[in-house]
């Protein structure tokens, strides 16, 4: 449990607040609090009583004292405040390797470079060099480039991926392990970015990353088990009690059921498999081969049916519809400033019938949609399923949904569709004012991240972190979304309201 100084997020299942006729088994009690209780009639406490995983009563610090025995263990709280669990509504775990370069805010070329060459020379017999957590700011006029990385990394390859995940920087030794050149050809979903001779810079963007992933030792399943524990841990730290995993493999569930068999599994995950049983998350080419069918998702069925919880549950299913801003590969109606209008990675007609498929089957559809054209062809998903299928309630998702079209914003109420946002997402570091800003131009990026603007249409909004893309930490969000500053307190002045 920890105690934070701001917060106390209890790592428990928050149970109905009651206060007990009998007086129950309790096992743990805290008093002198301000205990936030989530019921309108009685919002605040000073105290409250555990019995396992439950709470079974709040009151007053005398009146929950009254219900310790011997064994009781009690907890002074000196007036902290206490919350229940948090709920991360998008993050992928189990999570990157605890033994690569963290490139988190290393918001300049030397700092970045510092970072690398550190690491490398600490790690002299790793076969490659692997970092994440860059941002464009941190490379000159914004533009990635191999030669940064073979600066500080020449002897073996190296490969960094952008802080989303969507990008990715390969230094050369890197390209030549995978046969990337000039005559490469771009893969579907996918980029090579390419200098003014059309030779790759390193930059590789959406599905390109696979030609360099593939080539990257994998880590062994114990390695990966060990970074899972960790970020659980860190996660639990943080006061989060449950997450909802938007990505899947089968190694992850290797990794949580053994969690839960060693009695370790700190969080209770609701894991969305992909919408591709085969292809993933999106249509190789942006068209399906072949239309998916109710024998195709049997597998999903069983791990539903399997899995319902309380620690593990299945039930949703996760799309891709578009890349990034910062990659100019989130699909949108107009021209990104610098030309381009982004990739959508479905043919409309596919995602109708693919998410109606799983609207009928009774599953949650999550469908990561960022641009404006992406989250207008997802509303109209939704829309296409409930009037073939008659349903009503499935609460299906858009996420990130960070450049909505002002005009699609009542969609949302109408339809029954959660906009699952990040708030680190508006955190105004380098590369949001100075690449994610300037790319959508001042008229679109007036309401990019603006959370407000949901919950003004009457649309039921869930944060998120998107980990590990930004930290998951609730308060630290929180923050951001309230004040649209960085945790320095930059800039002194709020551009425009959450």
């Amino acid at each position: 449990m920890t105690i934070e100084a701001l917060a106390v997020a209890l790592l428990l299942a928050v149970g109905t607040l009651l206060a007990p006729a009998d007086p129950p088994d309790v096992d743990r009690i805290f008093v002198n609090g301000r205990v936030w209780t989530g019921d309108d009639a009685r919002p605040s406490a000073e105290a409250l009583a555990t019995s396992r995983d439950k709470i079974v009563a709040v009151g007053s610090t005398v009146e929950v004292r009254a219900l310790a025995s011997a064994d009781t263990v009690v907890v002074d709280l000196h007036g902290r405040r206490v919350v229940p669990g948090f709920n991360d509504a998008h993050l992928h775990f189990p999570g990157p390797p605890v033994n690569v370069v963290d490139l988190a805010g290393a918001d300049s070329l030397a700092e970045l470079q510092r970072r690398m060459a550190d690491f490398a020379k600490a790690h002299a017999a790793t076969r490659w060099v692997i970092g994440r957590g860059w941002g464009y700011s941190a490379f000159p006029n914004g533009k990635p480039d191999k030669k940064y990385l073979d600066a500080v990394v020449s002897d073996r390859p190296a490969y960094i991926s952008e802080r989303d995940g969507h990008m990715g920087l390969a230094n050369s030794r890197a390209l030549a392990v995978a046969g990337i050149s000039r005559a490469t050809p771009d893969p579907p979903n996918g980029r090579l970015v390419r200098d003014v001779n059309g030779e790759p810079t390193g930059e590789l963007q959406e599905s390109a990353q696979d030609l360099v992933d593939s080539h990257i030792p994998p880590s062994s399943f114990d390695e990966t088990y060990a970074a899972f524990k960790q970020h659980m841990d860190e996660a639990a730290s943080y006061g989060l009690t449950s997450v909802q995993n938007a990505s899947w493999s089968p190694r992850d569930q290797r990794l949580a059921e053994r969690a839960q068999s060693e009695g370790v599994l700190k969080l209770r995950f609701r894991f969305a498999v992909p919408i591709l049983p085969k292809d993933g998350g999106a249509p190789e080419g942006h068209v399906l081969k072949t239309p998916l069918t109710s024998a195709d998702i049997a597998n999903y069925r069983e791990l539903r049916d399997t899995f319902k919880g309380p620690m593990l549950n299945h039930g949703a299913i996760k799309g891709f519809l578009d890349g990034t801003v910062d990659a100019r590969t989130a699909a949108m109606f107009e021209p990104y400033v610098g030309g381009g209008t982004g990739i959508p990675f479905w043919d409309q007609a596919d995602l109708n019938t693919t998410v109606a498929l799983y609207d009928r089957e009774g599953f949650q559809v999550l469908l990561h949609a960022v641009g404006d054209k992406a989250i207008h062809m997802a509303l109209d998903a939704y829309e296409y399923a409930a009037k073939t299928n008659g349903t009503s309630g499935r609460r299906h998702r858009i996420e990130h949904v960070e450049v909505p079209a002002l005009a699609d914003l009542p969609r949302f109420k109408q339809l029954g569709v959660i906009a699952v946002t990040q708030p680190m997402f508006a955190s105004p570091d380098a590369t949001t004012l100075g690449n994610f800003a300037v790319l959508l131009g001042p008229a679109r990026a007036s309401h990019a991240d603006a959370f407000r603007v949901f919950d003004d249409a009457g649309a039921v909004q869930a944060f998120g972190s998107d980990w590990p893309v930004f930290t998951d930490e609730p308060l630290a969000a929180i923050y951001c979304a309230v004040t649209r500053m960085t945790p320095a307190g930059t800039p002194a002045s709020i551009q425009h309201c959450t």
